[in-house]
């Protein structure tokens, strides 16, 4: 069946059920009936009977013409989500689900939870007689714990000294653990029962109310459905239930896309616009009394205007219970693991530091007791050399602002702070250049190739810097900048554009592209080559011009490198992470990077985004290279080796591929190497020990099992992922 030329058509694909079993599916059956009502629209019905079949139904209504989709439940959303892709020009609506940021003509429609079960829970308080209510939830998710959440603020709001006791069964389909859970909380006294948990929860009330407790529904008027329009046992106990207005949605969404006006994202309904509340008292009307359905009318008003909030958050947590209670609610595991993969490395470090040290096999030749004091004070001293050569010396730094604020004298406090700075000065090109090599993971790309892009980076902006003359700072220093990110662009670009028409591996194509990059630097700035100094013995390029400097922030220091580079590394973790999680080239590239085929099936051009994401992160890459001329050293030497474009895949791993992992990663790193040329100085401790600190982390990284094992801590049951897209700051 085509659909009318003049009439716009809608199609219904149900949740596994019918338009006439009293769920969601016939709620947005009668929004679209009044649709059809009201406006000049065809409706196109598919009644799913197996999970199986969304996607084919989805499918075929769209072969059947319908430009407008709306699927029930967040169960259809994977399958909304893979074809919106493939039909740009349908308007796809789903009932309970948020569709993904990139998902342009997708919309769901998503519902005030909390404020329901808030209402739920103000009835319960002022119904209660032994002060004791019961919460019954299904699985453990996050419209479970906004109902569950929004009840028990709601039973406080309107009565204090009544406690909630809760039990889950861990299923929505499990009937006979929605009985247990309804006996186990009547034998603790609870006379009111709210249960969210499909159909474990509808068993719940019902054995609660033959039990003799009130009780509340959920998400429809349970009255029709599991009371059977008032004939099922237990009917009159039913006090109402926090229903979700389906139909008013529907009908709103629907009504908006036949008009042109329905946005992509989610629609949020809630008691402002008549999307959540409570269902009539039916049967209870006379046992709750008028003051009762006074005092409701009240708080949904309180609700409904704002006055009054559920202090229920967007994943079901309680914000009232303050910042402590918010973070007790995280899994921390992802921020444990590298905390203890550092803390696990510095404890092995130790040991090298003690085993290599002559003073402590010296002191073992006395006993046992003499060599463990002596390692004991060769590993302090290591490592305190290694925190103040990192973060300065607090009593420095103390006596350096007490000095200030006695004088006015800055020198003390910045030779005191001057460690900080130049950790933070070393961390910025680590920030530029884990990000670079965090975007090629992110599509499934190993760039190893930072190192070259670094260089051929320095290269284009020392160029432009010294051989512009007379330019404002303004126009000059952007110059230098772009060119140096232009350069490690082109230069990544390269490797991208041979795997993408080539399937040339990116790996050994960076790799001899380093090679290439460090020959043409040798030849343009050997003596008497294109870009030598001119008169200089050394192959070193001429110093660039002052109005290509970036700015320094202490100018009257010149010891203190630290300049804005650290603000443009800040602003580009800010920018990479927006470019991969807020916008559609983002989520291309990282469907291109879990999984290139389906990725290609949806769409996608695979080749484009290999080569736009080699692009990108050999821009960040020479912005790295970009810094050090411009920030740091002033002219490029022709042994331009930093070993950052190398320890960035290092960074990354530890990173995750996340931008604010990175970021963390590479002022790790950044403190190490700084705070090494100190500890090798003072504690002659070799320099290399900071290289065997960096191996051990990723390692245990790498393999988090080791860690989980030392520490004995719990697998997270999470989905197979590639090592380096978990970590620090992960989505």
């Amino acid at each position: 069946m085509q659909a009318s030329p003049d009439k716009p058509r809608v199609g219904l694909v149900t949740d596994v059920g019918r338009v006439d079993d009293g769920t969601f599916n016939q709620h947005a059956y009668e929004g679209l009936k009044r649709c059809v009502e009201e406006q000049a629209i065809e409706l196109d019905v598919i009644q799913t009977e197996s999970q199986m079949d969304y996607e084919r139904n989805i499918h075929q209504t769209i072969e059947r013409g319908c430009s407008f989709v709306v699927t029930i439940g967040s169960r259809t959303g994977a399958a909304v989500e893979r074809l919106a892709m493939r039909y740009p020009a349908v308007q796809f609506i789903i009932v309970d689900h948020e569709p993904l940021p990139e998902s342009r003509n997708v919309t769901g429609l998503v519902f005030a939870e909390d404020q329901a079960g808030f209402l739920a829970g103000a009835l319960a308080g002022l119904v209660t007689e032994r002060g004791t209510v019961g919460f019954v939830g299904g699985m453990d998710v996050v419209p479970v714990r906004k109902f569950q959440k929004g009840f028990e603020h709601g039973v406080a709001f309107t009565n204090r000294r009544a406690s909630v006791v809760q039990e889950y069964t861990d299923s929505f389909t499990d009937r006979k653990a929605g009985e247990t859970a309804a006996g186990e909380l009547v034998g603790q006294e609870a006379d009111v029962v709210f249960a969210a948990g499909g159909l474990s929860g509808s068993a719940a009330i019902r054995s609660a109310a033959q039990q003799g407790a009130w009780v509340i529904g959920v998400d429809q008027d349970e009255w029709v459905t599991t009371f059977q329009d008032g004939e099922a046992p237990g009917a009159e106990r039913l006090l109402t239930s926090a229903v979700k207005r389906v139909d008013q949605a529907v009908y709103a969404a629907v009504i908006q896309a036949v008009q042109g006006r329905l946005q992509s994202g989610a629609l949020r309904f809630d008691l402002a616009n008549d999307g959540v509340g409570l269902a009539p008292y039916h049967l209870a009307d006379t046992a709750v009394p008028s003051e009762v359905r006074g005092k409701i009318l009240e708080v949904a008003e309180a609700l409904r205007t704002g006055r009054v909030r559920t202090q229920v958050g967007p994943q079901g947590e309680a914000l009232f219970g303050g910042f402590l209670q918010r973070l007790m609610a995280r899994n921390w595991q992802a921020t444990l693991m590298p905390i203890l993969a550092i803390f696990t490395a510095l404890v092995i470090g130790a040991i090298f530091i003690a085993a290599f040290d002559p003073e402590v096999w010296e002191a073992l030749g006395e006993g046992l007791g003499a060599g463990l004091s002596v390692s004991w004070r060769s590993i302090v001293q290591a490592y305190t050399n290694l925190f103040e050569g990192a973060f300065g010396s607090p009593s420095r730094i103390i006596e350096g602002i007490r000095i200030y604020s006695q004088t006015g004298e800055t020198a003390e406090l910045l030779r005191a702070i001057y460690p900080l700075t130049e950790s933070l000065r070393v961390a910025t090109p680590y920030i530029f250049a884990g990000l670079s090599v965090a975007l090629g993971f992110r599509c499934g790309l190993f760039n190893i190739g930072a190192e070259g892009q670094y260089f051929i980076g320095g290269l284009a902006s020392v160029f432009v810097g010294y051989s512009l003359k007379g330019l404002p700072w303004f126009i000059h220093l952007p110059l230098a900048l772009g060119a140096g990110m232009a350069g490690g662009a082109l230069w990544a670009a390269i490797a991208g554009f041979l795997k993408a028409k080539t399937g040339a591996h990116e790996v050994i194509n960076t790799i001899m592209l380093n090679y290439i990059a460090y020959r043409v630097a040798d030849y343009l700035l050997q003596v008497g080559g294109p870009m030598a100094r001119p008169g200089d013995s050394r192959p070193v390029s001429p110093e660039i011009e002052l109005s290509a400097y970036l700015p320094q922030f202490f100018p009257n220091n010149p010891s203190i490198r630290i300049n804005v580079g650290l603000f443009l590394a800040l602003v580009a973790v800010g920018v990479v992470y927006w470019l991969l999680f807020k916008t559609t080239l983002g989520f291309e590239i990282r469907a291109v990077g879990a999984n290139p085929r389906a990725a290609r099936t949806a769409g996608i051009s695979v080749a484009r985004n290999f080569v736009l994401a080699m692009a990108i992160s050999g821009a960040l890459a020479g912005m790295a290279g970009a810094h050090d001329i411009l920030g740091v050293i002033h002219y490029m030497p022709n042994a331009f080796f930093s070993g950052y474009g190398f320890d960035s895949i290092a960074l990354a791993l530890l990173g995750k591929s996340h931008p604010v992992g990175v970021l963390l990663s590479a002022l790790l790193f950044g403190f190490l190497r700084a705070g090494a040329q100190r500890m090798q100085g003072w504690a002659h401790v070799p320099i290399d020990i900071i290289s065997v600190l960096q191996g051990l982390i990723i390692i245990f990284i790498a393999a988090p099992e080791v860690i989980r094992f030392l520490y004995r801590l719990r697998a997270p049951e999470e989905a197979a992922e590639a090592v380096f897209t978990r970590g620090w700051g992960q989505v």
